[in-house]
């Protein structure tokens, strides 16, 4: 099948553009389902090893429209990373979801959510208030305040503000810290019903294995499942690891969607 892509830009809550990217099988008639994607914390919408591209790509083969798209202070899309917060990320999010969901050819009522690490928390945060009809997240986060404990290990102070940590070039806002405390995406995913297939490596340095365990205890799906994918890294580093993974999200949303 014939794949169509098309670059794009749309404003959040704050009228800031947004910049992404939407994958479409080309040539089908009447209207598509859809998939948006979250990426993680300081990601972008291309995510590690391209594992997002390959990912739309293969649901646009199987008749299923996405969206990548990079937050506010991400990626391609308008602000610095310092401004940037969690909540802000959630904004976001709905954002995204409003601006697929008006797509011409997009069925606005079959849309998943799919969301990796931060963006899998996201995600979460996201689906009840969506309606989306399934949701897939990748080594996500449950408990937002391991951000804390990972940037004081893996960061250094800032050179330029007090409080804030660098990271990967970056810098994490003290304030990003103090509130993505107080998100509660387990809250979140117990009010979500529809299907919901938590994904985790088997050894994730970064998310440990019991925030797979804590979403699929706290979820309110009738239809569940957790799939550990054995000896994989944070980002699924490997052609075996992320194949795995692309091969179960793509089913999971052409079965549910």
């Amino acid at each position: 099948m014939k794949l169509k892509e098309t670059f794009v830009e749309f404003p959040n809550a704050r009228g800031k553009l947004l910049r992404g990217m939407i994958h479409r099988p080309a040539g089908t008639r009447g209207v598509a389902p859809a998939v948006v994607f979250f990426h993680g914390f300081t990601g972008d919408r291309m995510e590690s090893h391209w594992i997002f591209i390959k990912c739309a790509r293969a649901l646009a083969s199987q008749g299923i429209a996405s969206l990548r798209f990079d937050f506010y202070g991400s990626g391609e899309s308008e602000g610095s990373f310092r401004e940037a917060t969690l909540q802000s990320e959630i904004t976001d999010a709905r954002a995204a979801v409003r601006f697929m969901q008006r797509q011409k050819g997009i069925d606005a009522a079959r849309l998943g959510l799919c969301g990796l690490s931060l963006g899998g928390c996201v995600a979460a945060c996201v689906a009840p208030s969506t309606k989306a009809k399934a949701l897939v997240l990748w080594s996500a986060v449950a408990q937002p305040a391991i951000l804390q404990q990972l940037s004081k290990k893996l960061g250094k102070p800032s050179p330029n503000h007090a409080d804030d940590f660098e990271y990967d070039a970056r810098e994490i806002s003290a304030q990003f810290l103090k509130d993505a405390a107080k998100v509660d995406p387990l809250s979140a995913v117990h009010r979500f019903t529809r299907p919901i297939l938590i994904i985790h490596p088997g050894k994730d340095g970064t998310v440990p294995r019991s925030h797979a365990a804590d979403f699929l205890q706290a979820s309110g799906a009738g239809i569940k499942e957790k799939v550990l994918i054995p000896g994989a890294d944070h980002t699924f580093t490997s052609i075996a690891w992320e194949s795995a993974v692309i091969g179960l999200t793509v089913e999971w949303f052409r079965r549910y969607l």
